[in-house]
């Protein structure tokens, strides 16, 4: 627990230069407010807030960072999320006092902005602005609180396969009738990548459903889908009465980072099995010209072998010069302290972005959130 709380408390640390934009680094569409006209856009307990206070938002996420096109649902999701946080803060009996920390993140940003000669449409205000900070660090303080309480419950994991590897499992499910469609036109499906599959479905309005989930504790799901995985495996299907579910495993290395990669090169006039390019017999031919063995930095490979090579048993094929080059993966080697700490990072990622939603959707009750449509 105590060492968890140490590199909690060095990410938390880096974070706060920031401590307002981890919100905003997602918004990038187009949007346009009509300012003629002050419409409530949703209320917390009675309290109005209108296409004004978006507007002054706007301006807001453009004071902080370079928020120039930013999605109108993305904004009021946001706007709605911090108010509802803020509403709860107004609520509690003992409440601390974070001014001097909000007028400290003030002056940052607006020293920073000075500096890089930054260019504003619209008036400052200096009290638009705080009172958007000050929502928004009172929603990071809960959000840090409610996850400092649930440390002990954090869904890590140290098994090799985790730090190493971010995967994703992705469903296509299917009634019987559709399935078989998509086998007249694809008898292999092994052979066929999740998005030539997509596409095809979507391009003939097939009536189909789709899943996404990140693994990131393998000991935590179905046995037979981790014995594939294990197997390094990217494709199966699973059948359930009327229902096919096509299962697709994506698998990409968390990180380039500290990665050594143990390749063999095997050249050769003809084809070569994909047995022969196992690497527990290509560890075993000595003096042969054609095959070479060396070790590389993962970071340093070209993106072909970076996007390919990730199991042992991985190989890439080239032609050149008349013959066949084959890159066989035969081993990785990594640093796992840095993987460790990238992958509780992501933890903590994860974990508060839940925790947000859970928060949403308890107080929005609470407080009696009304949202009006346009």
């Amino acid at each position: 627990m105590l060492i968890l709380m140490k590199i909690y408390l060095k990410i938390i640390n880096k974070l706060n230069l920031n401590l307002i934009l981890f919100i905003f680094i997602l918004l990038t569409s187009s949007l346009k407010i009509n300012s003629s006209e002050n419409k409530i856009i949703f209320k917390i307990n009675d309290y109005a807030f209108t296409s004004f206070d978006l507007e002054k938002r706007l301006e807001y996420l453009d004071f902080v960072g370079s928020n120039h096109n930013i999605n109108q649902n993305l904004v009021i999701d946001d706007y709605i999320s911090a108010s509802l946080f803020y509403e709860y803060y107004n609520n509690l009996e003992n409440k601390k006092s974070y001014e001097n920390k909000i007028n400290e993140i003030f002056d940052e940003i607006y020293t920073v902005n000075k500096k890089n000669n930054k260019k504003y449409s619209y008036d400052i205000e200096n009290k638009n602005i705080l009172d958007n900070i000050r929502i928004d660090y009172i929603r990071k303080i809960v959000l840090e609180n409610i996850f400092n309480s649930s440390l002990n419950s954090l869904d890590t994991s140290s098994d090799e396969i985790d730090l190493l590897y971010n995967i994703k499992i992705k469903y296509i499910n299917l009634h019987n009738f559709e399935y078989n469609k998509l086998k007249k036109n694809f008898p292999d499906l092994k052979v066929v990548d999740y998005a030539t599959i997509l596409n095809f479905l979507n391009e003939n309005n097939f009536d189909f459903f789709l899943k996404e989930k990140e693994i990131n504790n393998i000991n935590k799901i179905n046995k037979k889908i981790k014995e594939i995985i294990l197997n390094n495996n990217n494709f199966f299907i699973i059948e359930n009465g009327e229902i096919k579910s096509l299962i697709f495993i994506e698998k990409k290395f968390e990180t380039l980072e500290g990665i050594i990669v143990d390749l063999y090169s095997v050249r050769s006039q003809e084809e070569l099995d994909s047995n022969f390019l196992k690497c527990e017999n290509l560890v075993n031919i000595n003096g042969n010209q054609n095959i070479i063995n060396k070790k590389y930095n993962l970071i340093d490979l070209n993106n072909d072998l970076k996007n390919n090579l990730v199991s042992i048993n991985d190989y890439v094929k080239f032609f050149n010069n008349d013959q066949n080059i084959y890159i066989v993966l035969c081993n990785i080697k990594f640093d796992k302290e840095i993987l460790k700490n990238i992958n509780f990072n992501k933890t903590i990622n994860l974990n508060i972005s839940k925790i947000e939603n859970k928060f949403i959707n308890k107080y929005s009750e609470t407080y009696n959130l009304v949202i009006f449509d346009e």
